[in-house]
């Protein structure tokens, strides 16, 4: 898959494109759905299957009081949207030159001009432009104008619920999600390099791969049943979400505990999958009785780790 981060280096060299417009934040069955009907014309048409996006949420800039955490941060989103058979990812920075871009002149230039579209899809919810202005409808009155096809994608509901990001991100911040992955149709993730930490869990005979909380990280401190994903290998986890208030708390991190062992990670990307939420994060009155609470969490992840199978990340990003 060809990627492309800057509007500059996007050129009119890529044959009879079919091309998805939109945020894609979490590429969830519904995104799914739209990249999947890309794919598919472009295979019969001999085209490229493209996708345009940005690599953070427009809202940072439009109005950034309201910018919602990221779902999938564009690392992750990358790999999901490669895995799906897209040829090329447009994954842009918003900018206010962008958001003061009227629809028509969006399409003209990026549509048209830089990538001459044979075929657009979006969702049924679409919004375009300076002030949103552009619709499905607008892109359709365009289409016909610059002679591009438009496929509008309806929206996806499983169980009489619509799939989006919105309801995904609340299932998350609640610790709901074994829910949020039916949406996802994939366990909620995060990427990051394993830091050296203070060594208490390797002192205690539970040794942990400690990554930084960052701001998009949406779910609440507690101790989830996870896996771990490093040289093509899924390892079973316990996480850690909080600031470790036995030891007298401190920063906000991410610690993995690999249940069956693993060897040293520092200073290698990881990916970990977090596949339920087992209890809030709480301090101990001695290690003794944090330990013991650890084995109490091992056994009741055994749970959750038998529901999941040992899918790599690849296979996580096509699940049902």
């Amino acid at each position: 898959m060809i990627f492309i981060e800057r509007i500059e280096d996007l050129t009119p060299d890529h044959p009879s494109v079919v091309v998805a417009l939109g945020t894609f934040d979490g590429v969830h069955l519904g995104h799914q759905e739209i990249l999947r009907r890309v794919v598919r014309r472009a295979r019969q048409e001999e085209g490229t299957a493209t996708v345009f996006t940005f690599a953070r949420h427009p809202l940072e800039v439009v109005h950034p009081a309201k910018a919602p955490p990221l779902i999938t941060p564009l690392p992750i989103k990358r790999d999901i949207i490669q895995t799906l058979g897209v040829d090329l990812l447009v994954a842009v920075t918003f900018t206010p030159f962008l958001a003061g871009t009227s629809p028509r002149d969006f399409v003209k230039t990026y549509l048209v001009d830089r990538l001459r579209a044979r075929c657009v899809c979006v969702g049924y919810d679409f919004a375009f432009g300076k002030a949103r202005a552009g619709s499905p409808e607008t892109l359709r009155t365009l289409g016909e104008e610059h002679h591009f096809d438009l496929d509008v994608v309806p929206p996806m509901a499983l169980d009489d619920q619509v799939i989006s990001s919105t309801l995904i991100r609340r299932l998350l911040t609640t610790g709901q999600l074994q829910e949020a992955a039916r949406y996802l149709g994939r366990p909620y993730a995060i990427r990051g390099t394993v830091e050296r930490g203070a060594g208490r869990g390797k002192g205690l005979g539970y040794p942990t791969a400690n990554l930084p909380a960052t701001s998009d990280l949406l779910i609440p401190d507690g101790v989830y049943a996870g896996q771990l994903w490093f040289r093509q290998r899924l390892q079973r986890a316990l996480i850690n979400v909080g600031t470790a208030p036995t030891f007298g708390g401190g920063v906000r991190r991410v610690e993995a505990y690999l249940v069956e062992g693993g060897g040293e990670l520092y200073g290698q990307t990881v990916t970990l999958f977090f596949l339920g939420r087992l209890r809030d994060e709480r301090r101990f009155e001695s290690p003794n009785l944090l330990q013991q609470q650890i084995e109490l969490d091992r056994r009741e992840a055994e749970t959750l780790f038998t529901v999941f199978p040992r899918y790599s990340a690849e296979e996580w990003a096509l699940l049902p």
